[in-house]
C-alpha cells in the first residue's frame, strides 16, 4: 500500500503513523481529498442553515396590573398584504398556538363578530378604548390582541417555494382598553432552510404558526405571566 510520510516528524518507535502522517496519506488520495472537501462544505452549510437569531420586535408602554394571563380575545386580523385570506390565516393559527402552547382560552371568533355588529364596528377598523373595554366585559376576557398582516406572499424559487410573512400585533388591557405593548416580526421560509432544502418552510401556514410560537416565547421572556404559574 502506498504511504507518503511526513518527514518533519518521524514515526512512532512501534512503526504506526503519528496523526501527520495519516492526514498526509489521506490527503494523497484523490478520492478522499474530494470527500474531505465535501464534508467540509456540508458542515459550514449545517452550521449555517439553522434558524437565524432574529427575534421579535417588543415595544412597552405600560405594565399590566393584572395576574398570569389565562384568557384574551383576537379582533378580527387586517390584511395588509395582497395574500388572499391572508389575515384569517394567521388569526386562526396564532389562536390555536396560544391555546396549545400557553393554555389560553380565546374567546370564540364568532362572539368577537356578534359585538363587533352590534358596536358597529367595521371589520377593518380598529376599536376605540371605550370599545376595547366593551369587549373586553362582554367577553370576559383579560387581554384584547389586534393584527395586521403587513406582508404575506410564497415566491416562488428553485425547485421550492418561500413564504414570507410580517404581522404587528397589538395587546390592550381589556379593562383599561390601553396599549400594553406591541410586537412586530418578520420571517421568510428560507430563515430556516436545510441543507439541499430538506426540511424547508414551504407555506405561509407553516411559517405562521412558527412566528406565532417566536412571538409568544417573546412575551413569556418579557415578562407576561403564564396561565397557572
Amino acid at each position: 500500500m502506498l504511504r507518503t510520510i511526513n518527514l518533519n516528524r518521524p514515526s512512532s518507535k512501534n512503526g504506526s503513523l503519528n496523526f501527520n502522517e495519516q492526514i498526509t496519506i489521506i490527503m494523497n488520495f484523490p478520492q478522499f481529498r474530494y470527500f474531505s472537501i465535501f464534508l467540509l462544505l456540508v458542515v459550514i452549510l449545517l452550521g449555517g442553515s439553522s434558524c437565524t437569531s432574529s427575534r421579535p420586535s417588543h415595544g412597552k408602554k405600560n405594565v399590566y396590573e393584572g395576574e398570569s394571563i389565562c384568557s384574551v380575545a383576537l379582533l378580527p386580523f387586517i390584511n395588509g398584504s395582497r395574500f388572499e385570506q391572508g389575515n384569517l390565516i394567521m388569526q386562526r393559527v396564532f389562536a390555536a398556538e396560544l391555546t396549545r402552547i400557553a393554555g389560553i382560552e380565546v374567546a370564540s371568533e364568532g362572539d368577537v363578530q356578534n359585538i363587533y355588529r352590534e358596536l358597529r364596528i367595521y371589520p377593518n377598523q380598529l376599536p376605540s378604548i371605550e370599545q376595547i373595554r366593551v369587549l373586553g366585559s362582554r367577553l370576559d376576557v383579560q387581554l384584547v390582541i389586534s393584527g395586521r398582516i403587513t406582508e404575506m406572499e410564497e415566491k416562488m424559487g428553485d425547485n421550492y417555494v418561500n413564504p414570507v410573512l410580517a404581522v404587528t400585533l397589538q395587546v390592550y388591557d381589556a379593562k383599561r382598553g390601553k396599549t400594553m405593548w406591541n410586537t412586530y416580526h418578520r420571517r421568510e421560509g428560507t430563515d430556516y432552510r436545510k441543507v439541499m432544502h430538506f426540511g424547508l418552510v414551504n407555506t405561509v401556514t407553516q411559517l405562521s404558526r412558527i412566528i406565532s410560537d417566536e412571538i409568544i416565547e417573546e412575551w413569556f421572556a418579557e415578562g407576561m405571566k403564564q396561565c397557572g404559574k
